[in-house]
C-alpha cells in the first residue's frame, strides 16, 4: 500500500472507531460513501480535482498561498518493491550503498534476462527488451496549484517540475516551499528547486544529498517529511530502506539498515543523524515548543501496530530493517530462524520494566497506515483544534485529530477523534489563509490517475479581520519589517509568523534584542521561547556567551522556560552554567531534568558523569526519557573509566543505561558488565557487543559465555551461538558442538548450534539473530566436518526430533556421508518424531537403487501421510520415468495427500504410463467421479503436460467453465486443502497478510471479520467468495451503511437491527444510536470491499490450503 504497504483485508469500517454525529458532510462520488466532518462547525469543500492534479502524495504551500503538489506514477509501476521479487531479499539486504543497489538493479534487470524477466517487467521504452531501462520510462512530478481570484477554487495548474525517472528512484514522496526555495525528495536524493524567472517553472534543479534508500526493501518507505525547525533548520525523514550520505563536510553518514530523521542548514551545510531506528514516519511535525512527533508505520509483522513517537535529539526507536525479514514467510528465504528481536524481545511496545535500555520507546501503539502529518499552527481552523496535531489513515479512510500533554519527560495522547472520515487522504497541510486542505487519493489502492483536494475551515472565521492579517503578514517580507516589529511578532498566536520573525531575527544577529526578550519575564511564555531559539541560532562568540550565561532564566519561575534554558545552554555549550545544569537535575519537573542532561552532553565535562549517573539511579528506569538523556549526557561528558566504575553498582537500571551508554561508544570497556547478576543487564551488554556495528573487541568475551550459559533467556543464548558462529575459531566450533550434545540445553537452542555449524562458512552470511548480512571472517569448512564426524556418535545418542533432523541436515551440508541403512532405520521408526523420519528420507542419495526403492515403497506405505509423501518424493528423484510403473498399484492404499504428491510427480516428469493415469483421471474429472480433493492436481498437471489428448481434454473442461463467473475457475480449490499448509499461509504469506487484519482467536489488532469459528458458520463455497471476489459477501456489520434522513442530513454507521419502526446504527465510535423510521429518506449499503481479490496474490494450491484450514477454525 502507499505508505506502510499493507496490501490486505482493509475493509471500509475499522472497528472502535471515535467519530461524532456526522454533521458535515461532502460527497465521495467514486465509493458513494460521504466524506464526514466531527466538527459541525466546519464546511469541506473541493479545493481542486483531476485534471489538475492527480495521484497526489504530499502538500506545501508558500507563504504566498501557491500550492505544490507532489504527484506520482512510479508507485506501482517502476518502484521495485521486495514483495514481489522475493528470490533477491538476500542480495538487496547485502547493499549498503547507493551504488551496490544500481549494480543490482542492472544485473537483476539485464537484458540478457529480458525474457525471464517480461512477465512482470513491460517493455515501456518499446525497446524490444524488458530490462532495467524500462524503470526510467516513468517521471515523478510536482504540480503548482493556485487560487488567483481567491473564489475558494484553483484556477492555474503548471507542471513546476517533472522528471526524477532514473532506474534506482523511487517515488517523490516529500515536498517543502520555504522562502524562494522548493526541496523535494525522491530516492536517493534532497533535492532544491528554483523558479528564477517566475514562470512558475523550475528552471535550476540541484541535488542536495545523494545516497538515500541503499535497499530496494518495501516500496512506500520513501525519503520525505520536509518540515521547517524551530532551529531554523531543514529537517526530513527517510524510512528503513536506509542511508549512506557524504555531506558537504566530506563526513559519511552511514545508517544503510533502519531509518531516520535528519537536519540540515538551508544551503544543505552541516548535515546530521537527528534521530534513528524508525521504520517509515511519513511526515514530521514540531508543537509550539519545538516537540517533535510523528506516526511510525509497524512493520507488518503478527501483534505489531503502529506507533505514535516522540522524536528527540539521539533517539533510538529501536527499528532495522533486517528485523523485517525475521517473520512471516522471510526466515525460508534468508535461511534463518524465526526469532525477531523487534518482535520477540518487545522493543515495539511502549515503555515496559526491562524493555531493552538503548532505545526510545513510543508514546502508544496508535493508527492504521499512518501519512499526512500536521500541526495547527494557531491560527487555523477554529479554537476547538488549536494546539492539535492531524494525521492521514489512509488505508481505513480517516483524518485522526489529537492533543498532546506531557507525563513525565514525555508526554500522552489526549482527546484523539476522527476529524473527516470516508476520504482516502494522502496528505495534509494548511494553507496561509488558516485552512486545513487535504489531498484525496479517490478510491484506489496504486496510481489511478485521479486525486483532488479538499478545504476544511470555519466559514464564519475564514474571511475575518484576524485571519487576514494572518495571510497578509505570511505574504509580507520579513526583511522589510522593523526589529520592534520582529520582536513583537515573537509572541503572535500562529506559529509560522512566529518563526519567520525569530529567523529574521537571528539573521539581523539581533542578540541584545532577543536576549532581552528571553529575560523579560512578563512577556508571553512563547515569545521568550522564538526568543532563545533565535540566540540558538546565531554563530558562536565568547563575550556574547559570558553574557548570556549571566543572564540566562536558568532559575525562572516557569517549566518550560527554564527547560528552554537548559536546551540553549547545550546549543551554545556553554560551559560556565555547568554547576547549575548539574543543579537542574533535581529539578522538580521532568522536562527541565531532561534538557539539563541533554546539554551536559554537549559540555564535555566529566565532572557532571557522576550527577548524571545519580539521575539515572533516582529515575530507576521509571521514564524512559529521562533515561535517554542520561545517556546521551554520559555519552557525550564520560570517561570510559567513570562507565566502568559502575559494573557493581546497586541499580540494575543505572547499569543497564551505563551499558546503552557503552554501546554508543562502542567501547570494549563494556566487557565489565558480561558477568552482571541481573538478566536484563546481562542481556542488554550481549545485545550491545552484537548487534548492529558490534563491538568486535568483546564478541570473542560474550562467545566464551557459552560455556557455563545456564541463563534461560532465548535472547541471551542466541545471540551466545551467533557469536561463536562470527568468531569462527576452532574453539568456537567446539563449544557449539558440545552446546548441541549436552542435552541439559533446551532441544531449540542445542539444534540453534547445529545451525550455526551449517552456516560456518555460509557467503553471503545472514547474521541468525538479527538478520543484516555480515562479512565472515574465513575460516576452514574441512576442520569443522572433522570435529562433527568425530562427535558424530555423541550428537546421534543424544538428538530426537527436530534435533536429530537438523543433525542429518548438517551432515548433509557438510558433506558427511551418512550410510543409506542408517537413514532408513531413522525413517522406519514408528517412535521417531515425523520431523526426523520425513528429514532422513530426503537426504537418502541415490547409490543402491534396488534396496533403497523397495524400503522407499514400504515407507509409501506408511500410516502417516507426510511419510507417504516423502517416500514418494524420493522416488520421483531416484526412479523419475519409472514412478507411475511403480507406484500405481498403491493408489488405493495412498493417502490424499499422497496420491496428490504421485499425480504431481507423474505430471513433472513425462512418462507414456503416466501421461495414460493423467487421461484417465481426467476422464474421470469430466465425468464427476473423480475424488474433488486431486481435482487441482488433475488440472495443474494437465497444464504442464505436453500429452496432446490431455491438452484437448483441458480445452473441454475451460470451456465448460462459466466466463462470467469469477468463482468457477477456483472451484478446483473446496477440496483436498492442507490445513498445516494453510495455517503458514495464514500467518506467513508475505503478500497477503490474513492475520494483520483478522483474528482468529488471537490477541491480534482487529480490522477485518474475526474468523474464530468461521469454518462451523459458512460452507466452502462462501470462503472460496469471499477469497477470490471479496466484494460478493461482506461480513455482517462490516459493511457501511449511508442513512439519508427526511431533514438533509445524513448518517453513516453499521447496520445492526432494523424493525418496521427503528433502525439501530452502530456509529463509528462504537455506539449504539436508534433512529426512527419515519425520519428515514433513503438506506444505501456501500457494497465494496478494500480487501483484493486473493487469486491475484495466492496460488491455487494456498487458495486451496486457506480454505481448508479455515474450515477448522
Amino acid at each position: 500500500m502507499y505508505f506502510s504497504k499493507k496490501r490486505l483485508f482493509y475493509l471500509t469500517w475499522l472497528l472502535g472507531l471515535s467519530l461524532g454525529h456526522c454533521q458535515a458532510i461532502a460527497q465521495n462520488p467514486r465509493v458513494q460513501i460521504p466524506f464526514v466532518l466531527n466538527d459541525k462547525s466546519l464546511r469541506l469543500t473541493e479545493w481542486a480535482s483531476q485534471p489538475m492534479l492527480v495521484n497526489p502524495v504530499a502538500l506545501s504551500f508558500d507563504n504566498q498561498g501557491r500550492l505544490f503538489v507532489v504527484e506520482t506514477a512510479r508507485r506501482g509501476t517502476v518502484d521495485i518493491d521486495i514483495r514481489s521479487h522475493k528470490d533477491w531479499v538476500i542480495d538487496d539486504l547485502s547493499n549498503t550503498n547507493i551504488s551496490q543497489l544500481r549494480e543490482m538493479f542492472r544485473s537483476k534487470m539485464s537484458p540478457n534476462l529480458s525474457e525471464k524477466n517480461k512477465t512482470w517487467l513491460k517493455d515501456r521504452n518499446q525497446d524490444g527488451s524488458h530490462d532495467w531501462r524500462d524503470l526510467t520510462m516513468v517521471k515523478e512530478r510536482i504540480h503548482l496549484l493556485e487560487d488567483t481570484n481567491n473564489d475558494g477554487k484553483a484556477d492555474i495548474s503548471k507542471v513546476f517540475a517533472e522528471g526524477f525517472n532514473q532506474e534506482i528512484n523511487g517515488v517523490m514522496a516529500g515536498v517543502l516551499a520555504y522562502g524562494n526555495d522548493i526541496f523535494a525528495t525522491i530516492y536517493p536524493d534532497v533535492w532544491k528547486l528554483n523558479d528564477i524567472n517566475g514562470d512558475g517553472i523550475a528552471d535550476k534543479q540541484e541535488v542536495l544529498f545523494h545516497g538515500f534508500g541503499v535497499h530496494a526493501a518495501f516500496d512506500g518507505h520513501d525519503l520525505h517529511g520536509l518540515t521547517v525547525g524551530p532551529d531554523g533548520k531543514l529537517y526530513f525523514s527517510v524510512g528503513d530502506n536506509g542511508f549512506s550520505v557524504r555531506t558537504h563536510e566530506g563526513n559519511l553518514l552511514h545508517h544503510p539498515n533502519t531509518g531516520g530523521v535528519l537536519r540540515c542548514n538551508w544551503d544543505g551545510s552541516n548535515l546530521e543523524v537527528f534521530a534513528t531506528g524508525l521504520r517509515n514516519v511519513q511526515e514530521l511535525a514540531f508543537d509550539e515548543f519545538g516537540n517533535l512527533f510523528s506516526v511510525d508505520n509497524d512493520g507488518d509483522i503478527r501483534e505489531e501496530r503502529e506507533r505514535f513517537v516522540y522524536i528527540t535529539e539521539g533517539s533510538d526507536s529501536g527499528w532495522r530493517l533486517n528485523w523485517q525479514f525475521k517473520k512471516g514467510g522471510w526466515p525460508i528465504r534468508t535461511k534463518t530462524p524465526e526469532y525477531c528481536p523487534w518482535i520477540d524481545e518487545k522493543l515495539w511496545l511502549p515503555h515496559w520494566p526491562k524493555q531493552a535500555a538503548y532505545i526510545t520507546p513510543p508514546i502508544s501503539e496508535f493508527s492504521v497506515g499512518p501519512g499526512g502529518f500536521k500541526y495547527n499552527p494557531g491560527a487555523a481552523l477554529n479554537d476547538r483544534y488549536k494546539r492539535t496535531f492531524f494525521l492521514c489513515e489512509f488505508p481505513v479512510q480517516k483524518v485522526t485529530a489529537f492533543k498532546t500533554q506531557p507525563e513525565g519527560a514525555y508526554f500522552k495522547m489526549v482527546d484523539e477523534h476522527i476529524f473527516l472520515f470516508g476520504m482516502m487522504a494522502s496528505a495534509i497541510n494548511f494553507g496561509p489563509d488558516g485552512s486545513l486542505y487535504i489531498a484525496n487519493w479517490d478510491g484506489k489502492w496504486q496510481p489511478n490517475e485521479l486525486g483532488s483536494i479538499w478545504r476544511v475551515d470555519n466559514p464564519s472565521i475564514r474571511k475575518s479581520e484576524p485571519r487576514k492579517k494572518v495571510t497578509n503578514l505570511l505574504r509580507s517580507n520579513f526583511k522589510n519589517h522593523s526589529n520592534l516589529f520582529l520582536v513583537s511578532l515573537l509572541s503572535h498566536q500562529d506559529q509560522r509568523i512566529r518563526l519567520e520573525a525569530q529567523f529574521e531575527l537571528a539573521k539581523r544577529d539581533r542578540f541584545e534584542d532577543m536576549l532581552k526578550t528571553v529575560t523579560d519575564a512578563s512577556l508571553p511564555k512563547l515569545a521568550r521561547i522564538h526568543a532563545m531559539w533565535g540566540i540558538g541560532q546565531l554563530k558562536q562568540n565568547k563575550q556574547r556567551d559570558e553574557v548570556l550565561t549571566k543572564k540566562l532564566p536558568l532559575v525562572d519561575l516557569d517549566n518550560e522556560i527554564r527547560a528552554q534554558a537548559a536546551k540553549l545552554a547545550g546549543t551554545r555549550e556553554l560551559k560556565t552554567s555547568i554547576p547549575q545544569l548539574i543543579n537542574m537535575l533535581h529539578d522538580k519537573n521532568a522536562r527541565v531534568q531532561f534538557h539539563a542532561a541533554m546539554a551536559l552532553g554537549k559540555m564535555g565535562n566529566p565532572d557532571a558523569a557522576p550527577h548524571l549517573i545519580s539521575l539515572l539511579d533516582r529515575n530507576n528506569n521509571k521514564d524512559a526519557y529521562i533515561r535517554h538523556a542520561a545517556i546521551m549526557g554520559l555519552t557525550g561528558c564520560a570517561l570510559p573509566e567513570q562507565l566502568t566504575n559502575q559494573y557493581q553498582h546497586k541499580s540494575p537500571a543505572v547499569r543497564a543505561a551505563i551499558v546503552a551508554t557503552l554501546r554508543r561508544l562502542r567501547h570494549p570497556a563494556i566487557k565489565a558488565f558480561l558477568a552482571d547478576p541481573s538478566e536484563w543487564v546481562l542481556k542488554e551488554a550481549i545485545s550491545a557487543v552484537h548487534d548492529d556495528r558490534s563491538i568486535p573487541e568483546a564478541l570473542p568475551d560474550i562467545a566464551d559465555l557459552l560455556t557455563n550459559n545456564k541463563n534461560k533467556s532465548e535472547a541471551v543464548t542466541r545471540r551466545l551461538l551467533s557469536a561463536n558462529l562470527r568468531v569462527g575459531q576452532k574453539k568456537n566450533a567446539v563449544r557449539l558442538v558440545n552446546y548441541a550434545i549436552d542435552n541439559s540445553n533446551s532441544s531449540a537452542m542445542r539444534a540453534e548450534a547445529l545451525l550455526c555449524l551449517r552456516d560456518w562458512n555460509r557467503r553471503p552470511f545472514v547474521d541468525r539473530v538479527e538478520g543484516q548480512v555480515r562479512e565472515l571472517s574465513k575460516r576452514n569448512n574441512e576442520s569443522t566436518k572433522l570435529l562433527v564426524e568425530k562427535n558424530l556418535n555423541k550428537l546421534f545418542e543424544t538428538a530426537n526430533g527436530a534435533l536429530l533432523a537438523e543433525l542429518i541436515r548438517l551432515c548433509e551440508k557438510l558433506q558427511i556421508t551418512l550410510g543409506a541403512g542408517q537413514l532408513l532405520v531413522i525413517a522406519k521408526s514408528d517412535t521417531q518424531d515425523l520431523a526426523a523420519r520425513i528429514q532422513a528420507i530426503q537426504s537418502i542419495k541415490k547409490q543402491d537403487p534396488k534396496p533403497i526403492l523397495n524400503s522407499l515403497i514400504t515407507l509409501a506405505k506408511d500410516n502417516k501421510p507426510s511419510i507417504q509423501v516423502a517416500a514418494i518424493n524420493k522416488i520421483a528423484e531416484i526412479e523419475p520415468q519409472n514412478i507411475a510403473n511403480i507406484l500405481n498399484e498403491l493408489w488405493t492404499t495412498l493417502s490424499t495427500q499422497a496420491q496428490q504428491a504421485f499425480i504431481y510427480s507423474i505430471g513433472k516428469n513425462s512418462s507414456s504410463e503416466g501421461d495414460k493415469i493423467l487421461n484417465t483421471a481426467f476422464s474421470s474429472l469430466l465425468n464427476g467421479n473423480l475424488s474433488k480433493s486431486l481435482e487441482l492436481d488433475v488440472l495443474v498437471a494437465a497444464e504442464k503436460s505436453k500429452n496432446p489428448n490431455l491438452k484437448k481434454q483441458l480445452k473441454k473442461y475451460e470451456a465448460n467453465q462459466s466466463a462470467n463467473d469469477s468463482v468457477s475457475p477456483y472451484s478446483s480449490t473446496l477440496f483436498g486443502g492442507d490445513t498445516e499448509k494453510g495455517k503458514h499461509v495464514y500467518e506467513n504469506h508475505v503478500a497477503a497478510q490474513c492475520v494483520r487484519c483478522h483474528n482468529a482467536g488471537g490477541k491480534d489488532n482487529q480490522v477485518g471479520p474475526n474468523l474464530t469459528g468461521i469454518g462451523k458458520r459458512t460452507d466452502k463455497n462462501y470462503l472460496l467468495r469471499s477469497l477470490v471476489d471479496p466484494s460478493v459477501d461482506i461480513a455482517d456489520g462490516f459493511n457501511v451503511n449511508v442513512i439519508e434522513l427526511t431533514n438533509g442530513k445524513s448518517i453513516i454507521g453499521r447496520l445492526k437491527d432494523q424493525t418496521k419502526k427503528i433502525i439501530t446504527l452502530i456509529s463509528p465510535e462504537g455506539k449504539p444510536q436508534e433512529i426512527a423510521a419515519t425520519k428515514i429518506k433513503k438506506i444505501t449499503a456501500a457494497n465494496t470491499s478494500v480487501m483484493p481479490p486473493m487469486g491475484a496474490i495466492l496460488t491455487k494450491h494456498e487458495i486451496r490450503d486457506l480454505i481448508a484450514y479455515l474450515k477448522i477454525l
